[in-house]
């Protein structure tokens, strides 16, 4: 008893000054294998530099949050990261609100045990239309689009709430360049896109000429988790938690480390 008591006391000793050394925390990251720029680049397992916004900023995330290491990236196709996540196969991954969440992933909670909707990336999606079409400026995407195709990129993580919503999602294409050619030919009637700056979304439109333009009244706004397999993060508490709380406190990053991407058009 003795001993054991010499080891705990030891190991309780070495801990703090472990994490004051900089010891690296692992941390495997699961995100999608398709290329969404500016978001997610490349095709398949193959991780490019640089590999996408959302990938810098959850490196930014990952480095100001005490895990002192970089993450492994897993790339996986979208209907496995789930599945992954919740068999630990990976640490953490982007999740979408749902209306439920198994034990098997940690969310963020705040003092009553509800779900912290602050420590999240907060998404506002607009809908991209044609000029032509002659829709009015206040029209409401959420009434006017019931019974109409909304056209939104494959695997998008909020495709499933806007379905729930009641809004009919044509998801067939790969990303925003490939749905807008869909709404000018009018196999859809609008085109769903994150407002991340607004500035961003009138470059891209600056190359329609005047073609297409956004509803200035929002469709919805979400928000997508950082979520953590429920063992992991049993394992590494403070380091989650301030992970959570460090996408609170820099909620403006993701549209800064975009600028990169943009740079490069």
């Amino acid at each position: 008893m003795a001993i054991r008591a010499g080891i705990l006391l030891m190991l309780a000793t070495l801990a703090p000054l472990a994490k004051s050394a900089g010891v690296c925390t692992p941390l495997r990251v699961g995100y999608m294998d398709q290329n969404r720029p500016p978001y997610w680049m490349g095709e398949g397992e193959q991780v490019p530099e640089p590999p996408g916004a959302a990938v810098d900023l959850i490196r930014n995330a990952v480095m100001g949050s005490g895990f002192n290491c970089l993450p492994t990236l897993v790339r996986l196709p979208v209907a496995r990261l789930r599945v992954a996540l919740e068999a630990g196969d990976i640490d953490m991954t982007p999740l979408a609100e749902q209306p439920s969440y198994s034990a098997e992933i940690a969310l963020p909670r705040d003092k009553d045990g509800n779900i912290d909707r602050n420590r999240a990336l907060h998404n506002t999606l607009v809908v991209l239309v044609r000029v032509k079409d002659k829709i009015p400026a206040g029209a409401n995407p959420n009434e006017y689009f019931r019974g109409k195709v909304l056209g939104s990129p494959q695997g998008n993580a909020y495709n499933a709430r806007l379905r729930d919503a009641g809004l009919t999602i044509d998801d067939g294409a790969r990303d925003l360049e490939r749905n807008i050619e869909k709404l000018k030919l009018g196999r859809v009637d609008g085109v769903v896109v994150n407002l991340v700056k607004p500035e961003h979304l009138a470059l891209t439109l600056k190359r329609y000429r005047g073609v297409v333009v956004q509803l200035p009244q929002p469709l919805i706004n979400t928000r997508l988790w950082l979520a953590f397999n429920a063992t992991y993060y049993r394992a590494h508490h403070d380091q989650v938690e301030a992970l959570w709380s460090w996408l609170d406190s820099h909620r403006g990053r993701l549209g800064d480390v975009m600028q990169k991407y943009r740079k490069q058009e």
